[in-house]
Formats: structure tokens, sequence, C-alpha cells
């Protein structure tokens, strides 16, 4: 039996989300204030290996550090939290809403693409990882807030995690050109991300309305596209901040 998690260990991942992940941290803000802990506990574990390539100097350090949430994940199955807090809340929330051990492993996996200088070898790969790494966390977010309804969310979370994941991508990472396959430009693949996108907001008219904090993410898309095609490498804050305002108010990214 799983003990519950310390009230701190919440309390961490929201921090951490906070600063790691602003555009995720503002919108979970729009979810109910009951199931805000444990959305911000499913960010704060992707926002946890999304800054691994961050903290390490070589690749077989973070190689290290992606092992151990993949053995945390693994004795998860086994009713244990661990010590960290970020692992002590995720696994109180994968226990209490049955969730899928088996995405949160394909995101580790995922992310080890990043600890290397290797260039995607396909669109099909680009999509897969952002597909496991940015569509299985709304995914994920959407089986909190409600399991019943969240199956009817998948094709639209697929959509608008490989949109928000590459446009982001490509606006900000230094080594954008790793996430263009041979043979694809720039613009090729702020193309692919537009398109995404739309698929993604024409999916969404179908998707139970209190499933849309989960997406509210992706809001943001359209702004680090058009800051990608003009070369710029931020997009200020507050119209990160309004452009989710406006997501929430009008119901739709």
């Amino acid at each position: 039996m799983l003990d519950p998690a310390p009230q701190d260990a919440f309390a961490a991942c929201r921090e951490t989300v906070r600063l790691g992940d602003k555009d995720r941290y503002l919108a979970l803000l729009f979810a109910p204030e009951s199931l805000q802990p444990p959305l911000f506990a499913i960010a704060a574990f992707a926002t946890e290996l999304a800054r691994i390539p961050s903290l390490v100097s070589e690749s077989p350090i973070g190689e290290i550090r992606l092992q151990w949430w993949a053995d945390t994940l693994a004795a998860m199955e086994s009713g244990e939290g661990g010590s960290h807090p970020v692992a002590q809340a995720l696994a109180e929330t994968v226990a209490a809403n049955s969730l899928p051990l088996a995405s949160l492993s394909a995101m580790v996996e995922a992310r080890r693409f990043d600890l290397y200088a290797d260039v995607m070898p396909d669109i099909a790969s680009v999509e897969a990882y952002f597909g496991e790494t940015q569509s299985a966390l709304i995914q994920l977010s959407c089986m909190v807030i409600d399991q019943t309804a969240a199956p009817k969310a998948a094709s639209a979370a697929g959509f608008a995690g490989v949109a928000l994941g590459l446009a982001r991508t490509l606006a900000l990472s230094p080594r954008s050109e790793r996430w263009q396959p041979p043979g694809k430009t720039r613009d090729d693949m702020l193309a692919l991300a537009n398109t995404r996108f739309e698929e993604a907001r024409t999916a969404l008219k179908d998707v139970p309305k209190q499933l849309l904090p989960g997406f509210l993410p992706a809001a943001v898309t359209p702004l680090y596209s058009d800051a990608a095609r003009a070369g710029r490498r931020d997009v200020p804050q507050w119209r990160r901040q309004w452009r989710i305002w406006r997501a929430a108010r009008s119901e739709m990214i």
C-alpha cells in the first residue's frame, strides 16, 4: 500500500513547474483547484526530464539520471514512492488516477534523444518524439481531470502535443536543426507544426469542455511558430499569459 505523499511534495511540484515550464504553470492555474496538485505532479515529472540535458556536462551522466527515473517508475508498480518529492507526488497521482506507467516510461525513453547530437531521421520520428513527451502529457492531464471523458481527447492531444513541442523547440532550442530530418527545411517543420495545430483545434471541438485545462499549454503554439519564423529566440511572457487567458475564456486554443 502506497503511503500518501507529504503535502510539501505537491508544493515542490508546483514550484518545479513554475520555474521550469512557465506556460504550463500558467495554464494549470485555470484547472479546478482540487485538481491542481495531481496535474502539477505530472507536469513536474515532465519538467524534471526536460531539464536534465541542461544539468549535465556529459551524456553518460544524463543517462544515469534518466535511468534513475526509469527505475523509480518501475518501483511504483510495487507501490513504492521513493524519497524524491516529485516522485512521491507522482506515485500518489498515478495510483489515485490509474495512470498508465507505460506512458511515463515512454517519456523517459524519448528524452534520451536530448542527450546526444543526432538528427531526427524522418518526420515519423519527430512526431513520435513529441507525441511521447508532449501529447502524452496532455492526455495524462485529461485522465486526471475526467477519467471517463479522457478517451475522447486522444486525437486532439496527439495533434496539440506535436504542434506545441515542435513550434517551441524550433523557436527556443539552440540546436533546433536536429529536429529537421534530412531533406526537410525549417519552413517544412514550421508548416508541420501549424498543420498539427489546426488539426488540434478542429479535433478539440469534439472534446468535452471540462478537459480544456489539459490543452491550454498548447494555446501558445502560434506565438512560438511566429517567433521561429522571424528568427526570435523568445516570446514575452505577457503575450503567452494573455494567449492562455484568452483560450481559457473562449474555450478554444
